[in-house]
């Protein structure tokens, strides 16, 4: 009966489990198959593989309510390009309608943010937002000048302008000259299709808009956002019209658990606070009883591996992570200075692999400021792991200082003469004991060598072992 209610326990907690990742399906499911609906989803903050699960189910969920709009409200200074190029292909590919709205005020949707924008079937901007600076930046926060990566950014985000109708020579600017716009400029220089103040401003001014594919030069087909009017002049392969979509009801999008736990773990300060944690942990562990560290350790590791794997990290920095711990545990054997010092540094240039150049797009500042927190952690945690293992070795390497093991080796006095059994003072107990070798007068400094039972082995502290 016990394992029984036991098992049904582990089934409900899965059961719940279950629920809570899956509670945005759920939500979004009840609404009216059909309706006049809207998805909003709220894009913030770094751009990693999280932020790809919560667009590609977004997108799904629009799909199984009929939604007839997903507009997607950015802020972000840009993140991993893998990510990005991933989340292009799901709005390039979206069956429902998609719109990147830079929003807030005073919001921007720099270097990857921008891409994105660009894969989007409309494009619209807030006043006080800004978009651009696409180029490539290295781990010191300085942009990669290597044309093979520049041309390969600026051909992406090129030829997705293209399938748009936009304006391709700004589109290629954004990498090549790290050019920035504003919303009315870029509505000037057709890189946007609509300003608007708020979500409720733009589904009001998109209800005069059409959505058009057409065949576009050399037959490829483009996505056209042109006024209901305008778009009776075009011989279109597809149309959508907005009409009454002000008056639709909106659906926030709330990410599940899942996204939040791989927000968290796809974080490039998390995982590499988890590799380090990890290693030190597993080092705790070998120093100490028990099996508790170990495991907390190795699953620090494993995470901390996903998660670098995920953002695209270069086998130097985890190379440089194993160097560091592996000096300073054997600055635990030779206690020599140089061997720990060095592994902390060790620690601190693996973290500046974090951000391998092809693979993240973020706008120069942000780059080198997350550098510097990661190299600041990264001190902090070696300095405060490497003092507490130093002094977890230092305590086990200790003699004992009670117990049969704390006597030997303990000098005392012959109490009286040892020839070969006496008694003896050490560390101010008295003992039966058993002179080895010559005897041993009375008054004479003896050494305890060995015991037996409760007789203790001694020799004259002048004779030689």
């Amino acid at each position: 009966m016990e394992a029984s209610g036991r098992a049904h326990s582990i089934a409900g907690l899965l059961w719940l489990m279950a629920v809570l990742l899956l509670t945005p399906s759920l939500v979004l499911i009840s609404a009216e198959q059909g309706a006049n609906t809207v998805l909003l989803v709220e894009v913030r903050g770094e751009i990693t593989q999280a932020t790809r699960v919560m667009v590609e189910d977004s997108l799904a969920m629009a799909e199984a309510v009929s939604a007839r709009l997903v507009v997607f409200e950015e802020d972000t200074p840009g993140g991993e390009a893998g990510a990005v190029r991933e989340i292009m292909k799901l709005l390039e590919n979206s069956a429902t309608p998609t719109c990147v709205f830079v929003y807030p005020s005073g919001g921007a949707a720099w270097s990857g943010g921008t891409y994105i924008l660009m894969a989007s079937h409309i494009a619209a901007m807030a006043p006080g937002t800004t978009i651009g600076s696409c180029q490539p930046v290295l781990p010191t926060g300085e942009v990669v000048e290597s044309s093979k990566y520049v041309n390969a950014y600026a051909d992406l985000i090129t030829n997705h302008a293209r399938l748009h109708g936009r304006n391709e020579t700004a589109a290629r600017f954004f990498v090549t000259e790290n050019l920035n716009l504003g919303p009315e400029e870029a509505l000037a220089q057709g890189v946007i299709e609509v300003t608007a103040e708020d979500l409720t401003d733009l589904l009001k001014r998109l209800e005069g808009l059409s959505l058009l594919k057409v065949e576009g030069p050399g037959g490829v087909e483009q996505w056209r956002v042109v006024s209901k009017d305008e778009a009776q002049s075009y011989d279109y392969i597809t149309r959508v019209d907005f009409e009454g979509i002000g008056s639709a009801q909106v659906i926030d999008y709330t990410p599940g658990l899942q996204v939040f736990f791989l927000g968290v773990l796809f974080n490039p300060l998390v995982s590499s606070l988890l590799l380090i944690i990890g290693l030190f942990t597993l080092l705790i562990g070998i120093k100490t009883p028990g099996w508790g560290a170990e495991i907390a350790g190795a699953i620090c590791l494993i995470l901390s591996l996903v998660s670098l794997g995920a953002i695209g990290v270069t086998p130097a920095a985890v190379l440089f992570f194993v160097l560091g711990v592996t000096l300073i545990i054997a600055e635990l054997k030779t206690h020599i200075g140089v061997l720990a010092v060095s592994g902390a540094a060790c620690l601190v240039i693996a973290s500046l692999f974090l951000f391998p150049s092809p693979q993240w797009l973020l706008r120069r500042e942000v780059a080198r400021r997350i550098q510097e927190v990661l190299v600041s952690v990264s001190v902090v945690i070696a300095a405060v792991f490497g003092f507490l293992v130093y002094k977890i070795a230092e305590t086990r390497g200790l003699k004992p200082r009670t117990g049969a093991r704390a006597l030997i080796g303990a000098r005392g006095v012959a109490v009286s003469d040892l020839d070969p059994l006496g008694e003896v003072r050490v560390l101010g107990e008295y003992w039966r004991a058993r002179a080895e070798g010559r005897p041993v007068r009375r008054g004479e400094e003896i050494v305890v060598v060995g015991r037996e039972g409760l007789i203790l082995v001694v020799r004259g502290a002048e004779e030689k072992v």
